[in-house]
């Protein structure tokens, strides 16, 4: 276990290296836990964060939080361009979904489908991803990859 000023006590957790404390989101209601660094998939891999790339990465989440409100505004329109594209002409068929046709007509009414984040990523490169429980898809969910504070592309959960 590592301790670091901003992200406090760092220790492996099930995704990852994890911070101590959960982080809140504007628009989100729920603390969103935070990993730091890749997942590793191999077993002989090992975290081994140096406190450059700890402080690097409380620089990109804090850079994050400064534009917070712009980012989150541009990942929900993106979305929900998205979920027209792809999911609305299941969801406004009642015939296909079996429910009444959901009749989303902008990214406020879609983002209500979007609000459980399971966790948040900041790795290197000043990369961060919002990793969702998409209510739309759950068997894929929703992932956002944020580089330079740019939201640069949206798929499916480890997809991005």
């Amino acid at each position: 276990m590592l301790n670091h000023s901003f992200w406090g006590d760092v220790a492996e957790d099930w995704a990852g290296l994890s911070a101590e404390h959960p982080v809140t989101l504007p628009g989100f209601e729920r603390p969103i836990e935070v990993f730091l660094g890749e997942e590793l998939f191999e077993e002989d891999e090992e975290y081994n964060p140096t406190p450059a790339q700890l402080d690097a990465y409380s620089a990109t989440f804090q850079r994050f939080m400064a534009h917070a409100p712009e980012l989150i505004a541009e990942l929900q329109e993106q979305a929900f361009a998205q979920y027209q594209q792809l999911y609305a002409h299941y969801y406004d068929d009642p015939a296909q979904s079996g429910e009444p046709a959901l009749g989303l007509t902008s990214a406020a009414q879609h983002a209500v489908y979007m609000q459980d984040i399971s966790y948040l990523r900041v790795s290197d490169e000043d990369t961060l991803r919002l990793v969702i429980a998409y209510d739309l898809d759950p068997e894929h969910g929703l992932e956002a990859r944020f580089v330079a504070n740019k939201l640069v592309e949206i798929g499916g959960i480890a997809d991005t």
